[in-house]
Order: structure tokens, then C-alpha cells, then sequence
């Protein structure tokens, strides 16, 4: 079976100040299958967001290839780049809206240019209830806890019904128990649903219900082999064995 998305050596960097240049990912190989959730664990200004960018055609790296379902997004036109992230590819993140409607509304919004209104609403609804939070269709994101403004943010990413999600620091304001939850619901949509879902996240909380888990850091990314049902799955980020043994 060929991986949903595959990464091939990518490389990123920016420019800081007139001499100085940035690398933010460094050779970055990476695959996703359907039915399966990775988790990239990093720290703050690490490179989590340029990756899902770099992922999601909405930032092109310096080198390197990002291969989706088989088409290659840098050598795609803008048009069909685009295309992709509207309908194939669902992007999840923290953000509020740009117009203060009920949830329900904000959900379906996006999906009015590809489905008539009826069937917009009716996948808004399908993606509310499928996470839990049907009970956020008539309130307003400014009314919303925590918890519940993370899952009308997942709903949103599925509503389009993509073949890869990615998912952006989703549960960075949320206790330990609720990013449990969070986690093991995104483990749960990749089996359901059949589709390839990455994650980036911060280093910090409960250990990520996912079938891969990789770190990244200096531009690095290291991902670690599935570990065993029995065992507890822990990673260091790069640089940590070698702090410990000079404390």
C-alpha cells in the first residue's frame, strides 16, 4: 500500500537579518498512511506549523519532495494546489473565525462552494456530531469552553471529508485529561474514517495515542519505531540524552 503522504528530504529555511539564515527543517523524511496517526512532537519555535504548512502546499521548502496520493504539490499549479487543500486535505487549527456566526454556520460556511446548502449543513452536522460536539451548533465561539472550541476545530478539518488531516497544536490550552481525549479521538477518526491524519504537538502532557511518534528539533526530525502494547512510549527530544549526562 502506498503511503497518503510522503515526505522526501525537505528542507526550510528563513532568512534572519541581512547575514543570517534559519534552518527550521533539515532532510525531512516522513510517511503517513490512510487509517493512521503520527504524532511530530516539538518544542516552542521548533518548526511544527512550517511543517504542516510545508505539508498542506502553503509553503514551499527550499529542497526536497511532498507527495501526496502519488502527485507531487510543488510541481502542481497554484490552482490545483489549492483544489487539494479545499477538498483532500483538511487542516485543524486554534483559531477563531473571521465572522461571528453560530458554530454550525462556520462549519458549513467552507463547504458552500463545493455543495449546495442543504448537503453543506447536513456534512456540518455529520462532522459536529462524528467529535462529540453537537451541542456547539447554535453557540458562538466566543462563548465556547476550551475543550469544546478544539473539537469545533476538529469538525471543521473532517467536514470536507479529506484523505489526510493535519492537525496543528490542537489541544496546546487544554488539561491533561482533555488532551488525552483529543488525542485518542484523532487515533479514533484515522481507523474510522480510513484516513491519514499527522499531527504536531507540543512536547509537554500525556503521551500521544498515536501508531507513530517522531521529535523534532534543530531541524531534525527523529521518529521512533512503534513501541510494544506492554512497554511506555517515551521520547526524548535531540539533545536530551546529552544534557543529562553533562548534569
Amino acid at each position: 500500500m502506498d503511503p497518503v503522504l510522503s515526505l522526501r528530504e525537505v528542507s526550510l529555511s528563513f532568512p534572519r537579518g541581512r547575514r543570517h539564515v534559519v534552518r527550521v527543517l533539515a532532510d525531512v523524511s516522513l510517511e503517513v498512511y490512510a487509517g493512521e496517526s503520527v504524532t511530530v512532537l516539538a518544542q516552542r519555535a521548533q518548526g511544527k506549523t512550517s511543517l504542516l504548512r510545508v505539508v498542506a502546499g502553503m509553503e514551499r521548502p527550499d529542497r526536497g519532495s511532498v507527495v501526496f496520493a502519488g502527485e507531487d504539490l510543488w510541481r502542481l499549479s497554484d490552482r490545483r494546489r489549492s483544489r487539494l487543500l479545499g477538498s483532500e486535505i483538511g487542516v485543524v487549527e486554534l483559531a477563531a473565525p473571521q465572522l461571528d456566526v453560530p458554530v454550525l454556520t462556520g462549519v458549513a460556511l467552507p463547504l458552500l462552494d463545493r455543495h449546495g446548502r442543504r448537503d453543506a449543513y447536513a456534512r456540518a452536522k455529520r462532522a459536529l456530531a462524528h467529535v462529540g460536539a453537537s451541542e456547539c451548533a447554535r453557540q458562538h465561539w466566543g462563548a465556547l469552553a476550551d475543550s469544546e472550541r478544539a473539537l469545533v476545530a476538529l469538525a471543521h478539518g473532517i467536514a470536507r471529508e479529506p484523505r489526510l488531516l493535519l492537525v496543528d497544536d490542537l489541544a496546546t490550552t487544554l488539561g491533561i485529561e482533555e488532551r488525552a481525549d483529543i488525542a485518542e479521538l484523532l487515533g479514533a477518526l484515522a481507523v474510522e474514517r480510513g484516513i491519514a491524519v499527522l499531527v504536531c504537538a507540543g512536547g509537554s502532557g500525556p503521551e500521544p495515542s498515536s501508531d507513530r511518534v517522531a521529535s523534532l528539533g534543530g531541524g531534525r526530525l527523529l521518529v521512533a519505531p512503534p513501541a510494544p502494547a506492554e512497554a511506555t512510549n517515551v521520547l526524548d527530544f535531540p539533545g536530551e540524552h546529552r544534557r543529562r549526562a553533562s548534569s
